[in-house]
């Protein structure tokens, strides 16, 4: 009897912890179902929806549109040649102590497929006065009394002549400007004293503007008879243009590469320093030069280069061999007049394609 009550025990006992199981179990799922069937599956949709697209970098970069600048516009100096021009390609000198205005170009490329051949004489003068009496022949040959210098500019004065300096005619030459009705070059190689004391001031009487080609070197080192860099700079203030001979006028149809940019290059820089832009212009030391010095000329950007060598019609595609018009202790005025216009036809112009 006692077997079975407690054989009845155990099963009591085990039946109420099955229900009692059932029981939990039952109460589970009716708490932790709802919980999983309310979450908002598409809470995690609209979050989705709501962040803006990516956009494309590439489409949404506006387009490039590329403006053409023109090359015809005033130097600054220079910049940019810009040099430059700050001694930029586009500094200009100061002109506040003289009559003279000029705006030079920046250059150097024809405008459109074309550009002109020019009649222009350039007169190259050295010495500006009296030769010593034991000067050589040297000496006297490259020598122009104040007197005759004074006479022949009071020649181009009366008969309309008009100076301008490389660099109009370098923009002419180009297309870009139109040159005077019988335009004339000035140039005056080495730099001498000469050209301070007595061409500087002839000029200014007319309102004439003079090239002036100095050897940096000398003038650095203060050689005597040479103007030093507190006159060249009086003279650019007062618009004259001081361009390279060099640094230390040498052949330099002698010189390899390096040697030419040595000479070239390091004279520009010097001048830049003091005059504040960059020349663009060389006159060939002794008028020596070769293919090879011409494209070292054109690598450094040069506009031009004038020669020993006769002759009044200068282009675009011949701008390192522009020719010169000696002017001698003996040359008369009327000699001096056929070196300018032998024929009438200084300003006439040729089209070159």
């Amino acid at each position: 009897m006692v077997k079975k009550v407690n054989i009845l025990g155990y099963g009591m006992m085990i039946l109420g912890v099955v229900l009692l199981l059932a029981a939990c179990t039952r109460h589970e799922q009716e708490t932790v179902s709802p919980t999983l069937a309310s979450t908002p599956t598409a809470d995690v949709a609209l979050t989705e929806a709501a962040l803006p697209p990516i956009p494309d970098p590439t489409l949404a970069m506006p387009p490039v549109s590329i403006t053409a600048v023109p090359t015809s516009t005033a130097l600054p100096p220079s910049p940019t040649m810009e040099i430059a021009a700050a001694a930029t390609e586009t500094a200009v000198p100061p002109t506040e102590a003289s009559p003279i205005v000029y705006t030079p170009v920046p250059l150097p490329t024809p405008a459109g497929i074309y550009s002109w051949t020019l009649r222009v004489p350039i007169l190259m003068y050295h010495y500006i006065s009296h030769p010593p009496e034991d000067a050589d022949i040297y000496r006297t040959d490259l020598s122009v009394t104040p007197e005759n210098f004074r006479q022949q500019m009071a020649y181009l004065a009366e008969n309309g002549y008009t100076p301008i300096d490389l660099y109009q005619l370098s923009a002419a030459i180009t297309a870009k400007t139109e040159l005077p009705e019988k335009p004339v070059v000035l140039t005056f190689d080495d730099g001498y004293l000469d050209n301070y004391e007595n061409a500087f001031p002839i000029l200014q009487e007319f309102s004439f503007i003079g090239t002036f080609f100095v050897i940096t070197n000398l003038v650095d080192q203060g050689a005597a008879g040479y103007a030093n860099w507190e006159q060249l700079e009086e003279m650019a203030a007062a618009g004259m243009r001081i361009e390279s001979h060099t640094k230390d006028h040498p052949d330099l149809s002698e010189k390899d590469r390096e040697g030419v940019i040595f000479q070239v290059l390091g004279a520009q820089e010097t001048i830049a320093a003091h005059i504040g832009y960059m020349p663009r212009y060389l006159c060939y030391p002794g008028g020596r030069y070769t293919e090879e010095t011409m494209q070292v000329l054109a690598d450094l950007d040069l506009w031009g280069a004038v020669t020993t060598q006769g002759g009044t019609w200068h282009g675009f595609t011949d701008r390192y061999e522009w020719s010169r018009q000696r002017m001698r202790y003996d040359t008369t005025l009327e000699q001096f007049i056929l070196f300018v216009d032998p024929d009438g036809t200084a300003g006439g112009k040729s089209l070159t394609e």
